[in-house]
């Protein structure tokens, strides 16, 4: 049977790395650590792997906790899993 309120349940309770790619910006929820943050590069530990943004005029904006969103000319995405 459906239940309304289990898709709201699990949007408040979302723990998944999810990232979202718009033009020049990039929603990122859940990650783990900042590492690294620069006008042309910001780096960030997700849960199984480190992500690295490069970029021209790169910001980023803190929106809740674990949530952020990187704006600015981004023309690489990086991901280094660990060995």
């Amino acid at each position: 049977m459906y239940h309304p309120f289990e898709n709201l349940k699990n949007y408040i309770e979302d723990n998944e790395f999810r990232v979202t790619l718009f033009e020049n910006k990039v929603h990122i929820m859940n990650y783990q650590e900042l590492i690294s943050i620069g006008n042309e590069k910001i780096i960030l530990q997700a849960p199984h792997y480190q992500m690295s943004f490069f970029g021209n005029n790169l910001a980023l904006s803190k929106l809740l906790d674990q949530e952020i969103l990187i704006s600015g000319r981004i023309y690489k995405v990086e991901i280094s899993y660990a060995e």
